[in-house]
């Protein structure tokens, strides 16, 4: 009687290759990690581990409505792939790869491409009639004291109090607050405006007089552009802290919102970075 080979040489049968039908009976216990790199052991065992109703098992237990897709993507079943590549070669499998990739693109932004260190913000207040300059100044937002440093921010504040500037117990008045990349060698600068907006008279006139102290703030909000085709809902702020019955204007702080409450310095930075690079 034939002896199996590996009696007759003496190899121990652990070390035996197991029959190719034992890979079908194994494959519906193993996770996706693990039937993709099955799959690349060999020509029989690619064929075992892609083999289309594991991988929609596997779609229907983690991304069920994924499954609702399949009528809607092209069907690349005659493409020519690599045996052994991150996309198995199954319908159901590169479903599964798709939804799985999205949920690590979700998982965190990229940082920004812009820093604060290239980032300037130029301010003009002027006289809303006559366009008259009250109070004008450039600062680099780097340089700019941030309000609330600990949160990280997009959020700045700015002591002008050295200018003596007043805008005065009355009347329309209106802010223009421009973002400047202020570029680099080779690299030419770049500029978006964040807001070019009037304050009514009557929130100005009741800016002064909080707790009797003759001090208090006046300000206003404004939609930015949507950065290309479209993006979150964001305003720009301009808040002026004023003084005395003039209004001298002791500081201004910029900053961006987004559904009432101000965006991280990166969000803020990710905005610019559609316009200024």
């Amino acid at each position: 009687m034939m002896r199996e080979a590996g009696e007759a040489t003496g190899m121990p049968a652990a070390r035996r290759a197991p029959p190719w039908e034992a890979l079908s009976l194994v494959a519906p216990f193993l996770d996706a990690a693990s039937l993709a790199s099955a799959s690349c052991v060999s020509t029989s065992w690619h064929a075992a581990f892609v083999a289309d109703y594991l991988w929609a098992r596997l779609c229907a237990q983690q991304y069920p409505s994924a499954l609702a897709l399949l009528r809607h993507l092209p069907d690349t079943a005659g493409d020519r792939r690599q045996q052994c590549s991150s996309s198995p070669s199954s319908r159901h499998s590169r479903l599964f790869a798709l939804f799985r990739s999205a949920s690590a693109r979700s998982r965190a932004l990229p940082p920004p491409r812009l820093a604060l260190a290239d980032v300037a913000f130029a301010v003009d207040i002027l006289a809303a009639v006559t366009g008259e300059s009250i109070l004008s100044f450039a600062v680099a937002a780097a340089e700019a004291c941030g309000v609330r440093n600990g949160a990280g921010l997009f959020l700045f504040g700015v002591d002008v109090g050295e200018h003596n500037a007043a805008i005065g117990p009355a009347g329309e008045w209106r802010v223009r607050w421009t973002a400047v990349r202020t570029g680099s060698r080779g690299v030419p600068a770049a500029a978006v405006v964040m807001m070019d907006a009037k304050v009514p008279a009557a929130r100005a006139a009741g800016s002064v007089g909080f707790g009797g102290s003759g001090r208090g703030e006046a300000g206003v909000a404004a939609g930015l552009p949507a950065p290309g085709c479209g993006g979150a809902r964001l305003e720009a702020e301009v808040v002026v802290e004023l003084a005395g019955e003039e209004r001298v204007v002791e500081k201004v702080r910029l900053g961006v919102l987004c559904q009432c409450r101000y965006v991280s310095a990166d969000e803020g930075l990710r905005y610019l970075q559609h316009f200024l690079l």
